[in-house]
């Protein structure tokens, strides 16, 4: 049978892939790593703005959910930082508004994550 089948390849002009990768393939490899890297940056910033939505909407559990996760998963990215900044101003938003076990429980974990 592989008989066959390197016949009907030989018949056909198809000839079987090379083990090893070519310098063409090679070379598109940092074009597919930069356009991986700019839609990660996109789905950050969607991620960042509808963590700001919910703030906004007062529904401040689902907004401190979605900024843990971008500090969290994505240090080093403006998007994380600007996470980090938000719920640091919820912190000092919750210690301002007589919740002070609710801005302690943010500053202690910003602290543990590093962000401080």
């Amino acid at each position: 049978m592989a008989r066959d089948s390197d016949s009907l390849m030989m018949e056909s002009g198809v000839t079987a892939p090379r083990r090893g990768k070519s310098a063409s393939l090679k070379a598109h490899i940092p074009v597919k790593l930069e356009a991986h890297a700019g839609a990660n940056h996109v789905l950050l910033e969607r991620l960042l703005s509808m963590a700001q939505r919910y703030r906004s909407e007062g529904n401040f559990r689902e907004a401190m959910g979605l900024y843990w996760k971008l500090a969290g998963d994505h240090p080093g990215t403006a998007e994380a930082d600007a996470a980090g900044a938000m719920l640091l101003e919820l912190a000092a938003s919750y210690e301002r508004n007589d919740a002070p076990h609710m801005a302690r429980s943010i500053y202690e974990r910003l602290l543990a994550d590093g962000a401080g």
